[in-house]
């Protein structure tokens, strides 16, 4: 087959399959037995919970292994044989490379950049990534999810209820991913990307690049021309940029065999064997992780998260009963808390009865309030032992000033078996005593004149 086909077929079936998934979980929904969320399709998450991982040993919310398994994954297959993962699977990838040749079949005229404006442009995608990896770290939350393109393209089938759960996302896709690329191909990948700009440096130390043979290159400069994302396999011997997308674009443009090819020093592969290869250590990857029974795209919080705030643990697409049992409180308990109508149905999933965030926000603020409520108040500390009043009990006195009952009644020269929890003014009317001697105990047990 010829290879560009090929990788077209690829393309269309990652595309395909991601789509599918991404309206199956709107339909079904997520958690163990469900169908796993765009987010854990996402090799970024990887390095965007990497953090919260090695110093808490915790998840973020909405990641888990699957996360860290596709980037391992991804970063060897790049490191072997370049960036195959974006130029051969990568669904936005493919999105914006298929809208550009759209375009030029309606007859738009392809745009691009000014070199000393691309040049410094392409910088832009290391300063979002950047971005991204230090406001996740900081906040211990997915900081770039609610403008992620890919979260919005997986939740077109979820209509207009998807786009107002995160309206900037489907910004960023419909003007970055497909406006722009009607004029400039791959302009996402080329300057926005924040996985791409993870993959360059590695696209660097790839073993496998695309080189050129001066014997037989015959400068026709159709390679530099089919390149998606404006490289120039013409002008050296070995395509070092970290742009390179490894699509093989240029080596089939190539009219001449063994001017241009994918290789090291010693071998030589062609494009379908690159792109079989990548694709290939991709599926096996995520075979292998679940034959070892390592592939999760579900990670609950920890135990003591929960103890501490059991509304984490509740995900949208939990029911009311699965929400119940979680929390520990009745469904109807629920359900007052949350505001909902007491006839709501208990069995339907929280994300098709209302907003899931704003559901576990009020619920998290609930169980805010019992805590704080459940905690002891301690009695009021007076200034000094002149401020105790006839209203405190001695056992007030003795645990406000840090002296024992017994040797303030001594101290006083008040009877020993005198209850604890009984009013200093009502216990010194009985004794015809004073409480102002109460008051000169404490003074000398504390040493104060």
């Amino acid at each position: 087959m010829n290879p560009m086909r090929l990788r077209m077929l690829i393309q269309f079936a990652f595309l395909a399959f991601m789509t599918w998934t991404g309206y199956r979980h709107q339909v079904v929904g997520g958690g163990p037995t469900g169908v796993p969320p765009v987010d854990a399709l996402c090799p970024l998450g990887g390095m965007e919970s990497l953090y919260s991982l090695l110093a808490s040993g915790t998840w973020l919310r909405r990641v888990a292994p699957s996360y860290l398994i596709l980037l391992v994954i991804v970063a060897l297959a790049t490191l072997l044989f370049g960036r195959v993962f974006c130029g051969w699977i990568c669904p936005l990838g493919t999105i914006g490379e298929w809208t550009a040749k759209i375009s030029r079949r309606l007859g738009i005229r392809p745009r691009e950049m000014p070199e000393p404006l691309d040049r410094q442009l392409r910088f832009l995608k290391y300063a979002v990534f950047a971005m991204i990896i230090a406001f996740t770290w900081k906040l211990g939350t997915l900081a770039w999810r609610p403008y992620d393109p890919w979260v919005a393209w997986m939740h077109l089938s979820a209509g207009l209820e998807g786009m107002a759960e995160a309206p900037w996302s489907f910004v960023v896709l419909f003007v970055t991913v497909i406006g722009a690329s009607l004029f400039v191909e791959r302009f996402w990948c080329r300057y926005l990307c924040p996985l791409g700009a993870l993959l360059a440096p590695l696209q660097k130390l790839s073993l496998f690049k695309v080189r050129r043979s001066e014997e037989h290159c015959i400068h026709c400069h159709l390679c530099g021309k089919s390149c998606p994302v404006r490289l120039n396999p013409e002008s050296t011997d070995v395509t070092t940029s970290a742009e390179c997308l490894a699509c093989g674009r240029c080596v089939e443009a190539c009219p001449r065999e063994k001017a241009l090819f994918f290789g090291t020093r010693s071998k030589a592969l062609s494009v379908t064997a690159i792109g079989l290869l990548g694709v290939g250590l991709y599926l096996g990857g995520y075979g292998l992780a679940r034959a070892a029974n390592l592939w999760s795209t579900y990670a609950p919080p920890p135990a003591a998260v929960i103890a501490e705030d059991p509304a984490s643990a509740v995900f949208g697409w939990m029911t009311v009963e699965k929400v119940s049992e979680t929390v520990g409180l009745p469904a109807e308990k629920v359900l007052a808390i949350t505001g909902l109508p007491a006839d709501t149905p208990l069995d339907k999933p929280i994300k098709e009865i209302t907003d899931d965030e704003a559901f576990r926000e009020t619920l998290q603020a609930w169980f805010a309030a019992q805590k704080e409520s459940r905690a002891p108040v301690p009695p009021p500390s007076p200034a000094n032992p002149e401020e105790i009043k006839g209203s405190m009990t001695l056992r007030q006195v003795a645990e406000t000033y840090g002296v024992e009952e017994r040797k303030v009644l001594e101290k006083a020269g008040w009877p020993l078996d005198l209850p604890s929890d009984k009013p200093l003014k009502d216990l010194a009317a009985e004794l015809g005593k004073e409480v102002a001697e109460i008051r000169q105990a404490v003074k000398e047990l504390q040493g104060k004149p």
